[in-house]
């Protein structure tokens, strides 16, 4: 049931962050909540982000912009940290999760 659940977040949250890049920050506190452990919440965390970054990819390639984005060099850096972080950083609320269950 987790898993279905986990699906379901994931994918709304992606939808959320097509409009707008606090959706990565959501994904990432939704996969930080649903996680089992710390490194599972931070892993699952960057992985929504780099999953997010493949499908912002994916949007580029389609469009035909892709070889242009690939030249750009810090801009490419830049826009791949940043949906890494988010997510990362939207994670540690597996530390409120459990807070709230030992207290």
């Amino acid at each position: 049931m987790r898993r279905i659940v986990l699906a379901g977040v994931v994918l709304a949250t992606f939808a959320l962050s097509v409009v707008h890049w606090l959706g990565l920050l959501v994904g990432g506190v939704a996969v930080g909540l649903l996680a089992g452990s710390w490194p599972r919440a931070l892993a699952g965390g960057a992985g929504f982000g780099l999953v997010a970054w493949l499908g912002f990819l994916a949007v580029l390639a389609n469009a035909g912009r892709l070889d242009g984005y690939l030249a750009s060099g810090q801009l490419l850096y830049v826009s791949l940290a940043i949906p890494l972080v988010l997510g990362a950083v939207g994670a540690l609320s597996f530390f409120f999760r459990t807070r709230g269950r030992t207290a």
